[in-house]
């Protein structure tokens, strides 16, 4: 396998919300699911009151992703210039299929379970671009050369409305729609690709988008999956490390995150290797990280549930992966 290096819950004040109690949110993640109606209406108008979504959004941070990815892709030998997309979970924000598109992708379609994006999150990542164009174009000149990059970054300052900026970006949004029964023709995708979604999908649904991907990809097509493992709730609460929901067992878990805002799989890296070999998967690149807090939890005795107790350490402490593939050919498959 080749490797590449790399209930009834107070509301916490607006100044203390970036630290926010992992089991605090854990707890208002389960109110809002558990509303009779308008479950995501209700959560998001929280996010925007108290949370993250507050501030404005800097898209910044994904567009340095997508160059990154775009750049690995290159050294595989996948060309993003004309490709057709799948992204798998859109998200509240389209900032990966805008720096795909930045990059010079072709159409792409992305779809989603659930009906999240919003529209002046979209207009935000507009406005960020507006604000500051230069470090936004230092970005993607080493993806895509600066006579390519700059008529779109012009007409991108332009667009006024979201549905505007879809029609440019030639972005197919689809929700709720099914990553597993997509309904595209087959070979119609260069790229299937997502970026820390995952980690969010029950392995047997994974295992569908995978021979999904496999499909509807062309013949020189490839599947990029950006995968994080780590407790989401440890990227608000510092105070617990990102293996710490690896002390419950499943029934207790479940309690704490089995609801469409914080579902968390808790696969690990060999999972994920597991699940590519029985879907059938060539591993042209694949990219770990150890998280050295978590390590260093483990060797000081971290409690674990039992489920988890006889994996090695390094594998509990795997907190990023990135998978490059392609359908093997059915020569390739394993006896």
């Amino acid at each position: 396998m080749p490797h590449m290096a790399l209930c009834y819950c107070e509301i916490p004040a607006k100044e203390e919300i970036d630290s926010l109690n992992w089991q605090l949110k854990s707890a208002i993640q389960r109110l809002c699911a558990a509303l009779p109606a308008g479950q995501e209406a209700a959560y998001y108008w929280l996010q925007r009151q108290f949370g993250a979504l507050r501030h404005p959004a800097d898209p910044t941070q994904m567009w340095e992703a997508t160059v990154e990815i775009v750049t690995e892709l290159r050294g595989i030998g996948f060309e993003i210039r004309g490709a057709r997309v799948l992204e798998v979970g859109t998200g509240r924000r389209i900032d990966m299929p805008l720096g795909l598109y930045l990059c010079g992708a072709g159409p792409i379609v992305t779809v989603d379970l659930h009906p999240y994006l919003k529209a002046e999150l979209l207009m935000q990542s507009v406005a960020a671009l507006r604000r500051d164009r230069d470090r936004i174009r230092q970005i993607f000149l080493p993806a895509v050369p600066a006579s390519e990059l700059d008529p779109k970054l012009d007409r991108l300052a332009q667009i006024r409305d979201a549905a505007e900026l879809m029609r440019e970006a030639r972005i197919d949004y689809r929700a709720p729609a099914d990553a597993a029964q997509t309904g595209l023709p087959a070979a119609s995708i260069d790229l299937q690709i997502s970026y820390t979604v995952f980690e969010h999908i029950p392995r047997p649904v994974l295992a569908a988008i995978l021979n999904e991907g496999s499909r509807v990809l062309s013949p020189d097509g490839v599947a990029c999956h950006h995968i994080d493992p780590s407790d989401h709730f440890s990227h608000d609460d510092k105070s617990i490390s990102a293996i710490n929901f690896l002390r419950f067992n499943d029934i207790e878990w479940a309690h704490r995150a089995d609801n469409q805002f914080a579902y968390h799989n808790r696969m690990r890296v060999t999972d994920f290797e597991a699940l590519y070999r029985e879907c059938h998967q060539e591993i042209l690149a694949w990219d770990n990280h150890i998280d050295s807090r978590s390590l260093q939890a483990l060797n000081a005795a971290f409690p674990l549930a039992p489920h988890f107790q006889m994996i090695p350490a390094e594998i509990l402490a795997t907190t990023i992966v990135r998978a490059i593939s392609r359908p093997a050919r059915p020569r390739d498959y394993p006896q």
